[in-house]
């Protein structure tokens, strides 16, 4: 593995373990337990939020997928209403203030 892709690789697993660590139960449901992370504004779609924790949402297994496969928008709206309209307006502030660069590739 290059150099980067470890190094990306490294630091996208510290991100994970920090967000698992931060929400120990599923923010849609409230209930599972296998906790996977999950970015609110997508990293393809935003990547320079890939390692920003304030994007970083833990969701169960169940909740996970039903998002990404049914593109479920409930999740995101308990997400919203757990955390507040401050938090998401804070994180669109961020998502809105895209860098330029080579680096977010």
């Amino acid at each position: 593995m290059n150099p980067k892709k470890r190094l990306r690789s490294q630091a996208d697993r510290l991100w994970y373990d920090i967000i698992i660590h931060q929400n120990p139960v599923c923010e849609g449901c409230g209930k599972e337990k296998s906790i996977q992370a999950h970015h609110f504004f997508p990293k393809g779609l935003y990547g320079h939020l890939r390692y920003e924790i304030s994007n970083g949402i833990g969701l169960g297994i169940k909740c996970h997928f039903f998002h990404h496969h049914r593109g479920d928008p409930i999740i995101h709206q308990e997400i919203i209403k757990k955390r507040g309209k401050k938090w998401l307006n804070n994180l669109k502030r961020k998502a809105q203030k895209r860098p330029s660069g080579a680096y977010l590739t």
